[in-house]
């Protein structure tokens, strides 16, 4: 095991969670001078953003201007309105529009954080004000420059990664299934591979960072080139307090409670509390089904701190956490191996469905993760059968099942995926009821051949077909499915993130109940209370605040 730095006695600054939010808010105050350390609980870095796509959702982007997009901050407005309606928090919401390219600049000119645009449309693109490219991704990240801190960074969830460490950014991804078809394709992933296997044998995994990865990684190296102090597997414990103020954080370091000083404040980044079954229970609907996507790690230290300081904890949001249709990947026991969040390139992809246990459709299967999970949950919908045909597995991937040249035999033989030659032989398999499902199928296939859904309008709107194929005619949406075999994963309603959070300004101090301050005490990601109270306006909705009010907090503890 790879040694750690030594702890100091103080710090100007102490952050807890080194997703997003916390390492923008270390980098941002060592910027200006300050000393920091960086508190991750686990033994690896990232939090849930390693996790993630890595998309933040930042309007009026400097970005934009390149793929052919314009955008105000008077648009972002008007469109957060309509989808926030009465949780539009006016400063809150200015405070993150204003300082959305204010932050960009800063990681632009002061740091190794590298971002392109993305001509996804917003999630509502029918809602005044809606635009598409606000969403930016991280440029990918050569981990290498990491070091030895590279064997620390988690890796993305399975199916979003091949061969457990093997990463690739979305505009490579055709080259590489693609490698038995063309020789640019072959000579592409000929050198990935061969990378990729010299970086497992130096490293012990692959080193190309991509997406929420590749965000991590250029987070700490910057952290690093500023002095921050990045420590793994110390826990935070509690907050030192004095006259009403934090003065201090104890940690628990090798075993060992140890107070550390704290001069500026302490930053609650520790990712909500996603995994704290007792709180899943309370705040989140059909909790004993939904599936999470998040590191076990993420059970609500910040949140039970910054409470026991006086923080006050926010009321229950539209919706409390980020929701995102799930299937598990489970071993031969039973026992979970992972958990794959469906936010939508597969289930938006022609060739495919999903259905209830009684055999219908529940909705447009190619709508927002959020939305889609928001209907499961209002329904009451425990599970359901997302289905595809060969065809549409092979070509585009079906949950943790990649597209080809990439097996999927093995997921077939530890039960992931359910395989049949005929619809009626799937609804066998699948216990549900074998009328209800032909006759759903061959409406739906009526539907496909024309290219249109009068049920549930998908591939109506530039969101669905964005999560569609363009070269699939007569909608990028639809295909019937009319050939086998066929396919078959279990989904349940997840969730991939917490939003409730402790109350906050705007600049990330948590707030008591008298809605004052608590001297030196900052809440930042998903130990703040959503600026969006649940609400999804376009792809990187917590990554985008994450970023903003992270850079805020930093710049707020160095004022």
């Amino acid at each position: 095991m790879s040694k750690q730095p030594a702890v100091e006695a103080e710090y100007d600054v102490v952050v807890v969670g080194s997703g997003v939010a916390g390492l923008t808010a270390a980098v941002v105050a060592a910027k200006q001078g300050l000393k920091v350390l960086v508190a991750e609980k686990a033994e690896l870095f990232g939090g849930t953003t390693a996790f993630s796509s890595g998309g933040a959702w930042i309007p009026n982007n400097p970005y934009m201007a390149s793929v052919g997009q314009h955008d105000t901050p008077e648009e972002a407005y008007t469109y957060l309105r309509a989808t926030l309606g009465n949780s539009y928090d006016t400063d809150l919401v200015e405070a993150f529009v204003e300082t959305g390219p204010e932050m960009l600049k800063f990681m632009d000119e002061k740091t190794k954080v590298r971002f392109y645009p993305v001509l996804l449309p917003d999630y509502h693109p029918g809602e005044p004000g809606a635009k598409a490219a606000r969403t930016i991704i991280a440029e990918a990240f050569n981990g290498r420059e990491l070091g030895d801190y590279i064997r620390h960074v988690r890796n993305p969830l399975p199916g979003y990664v091949a061969f457990g460490s093997f990463q690739t950014d979305m505009q490579h991804v055709p080259k590489l299934t693609s490698a038995f078809r063309t020789w640019e394709g072959f000579r592409f992933s000929a050198k990935r591979m061969a990378g990729f296997v010299r970086d497992v044998v130096t490293y012990g995994k692959g080193t190309h960072m991509a997406h929420g990865n590749a965000l991590v990684g250029r987070l700490m190296r910057t952290a690093l080139d500023a002095g921050v102090t990045l420590r793994r597997d110390t826990p935070a414990v509690r907050l030192d307090e004095s006259d009403g103020r934090v003065v201090g954080i104890v940690l628990e370091i090798g075993g060992q409670q140890r107070t550390i000083g704290v001069r500026n404040g302490v930053v609650l980044a520790s990712g909500g509390f996603g995994a704290n079954l007792e709180m899943r229970a309370k705040y989140i609907p059909l909790a004993e089904d939904h599936l999470s996507a998040q590191p076990a790690e993420n059970v609500g230290d910040g949140i039970r701190m910054g409470q026991g300081a006086g923080g006050v904890f926010a009321e229950p949001n539209i919706s409390n956490g980020i929701w995102a249709p799930c299937s598990a990947h489970r071993a031969k026991d039973g026992t979970i191996k992972s958990v794959f969040p469906h936010f939508g390139p597969d289930r938006g992809k022609p060739g495919t469905i999903i259905v209830d246990t009684e055999g219908r459709r529940i909705g447009n299967e190619a709508s927002p993760y959020q939305e889609f999970v928001s209907h499961m949950n209002a329904s009451g919908i425990r599970k359901a059968w997302f289905i595809g045909t060969k065809v549409a597995l092979r070509k585009y991937g079906m949950g943790v099942a990649m597209p080809a040249p990439l097996p999927y035999r093995h997921l077939v033989r530890d039960g992931y995926l359910i395989e049949a030659g005929t619809i009626p032989g799937l609804a066998h398999k699948l216990g549900i009821p074998k009328a209800n499902f032909e006759q759903t199928i061959a409406r739906f296939n009526e539907f496909a051949a024309r290219g249109e859904d009068p049920d549930f309008g998908r591939g109506s709107n530039s969101y669905d077909n964005a999560q569609g194929d363009f070269n699939h005619t007569p909608n990028p949406n639809l295909a019937p499915l009319d050939r086998g075999p066929f396919y078959a994963i279990e989904i349940h309603p997840g969730d991939c993130s917490t939003t409730l959070g402790l109350k906050t300004t705007p600049d990330g101090q948590v707030l008591n109940a008298e809605s004052q301050p608590v001297p030196g005490l900052f809440a930042v990601g998903l130990d703040m209370n959503s600026l969006m109270y649940g609400r999804y306006p376009g792809g990187g909705s917590s990554i985008g605040p994450a970023l903003v009010f992270g850079y805020r907090a930093g710049r707020k503890l160095a004022a």
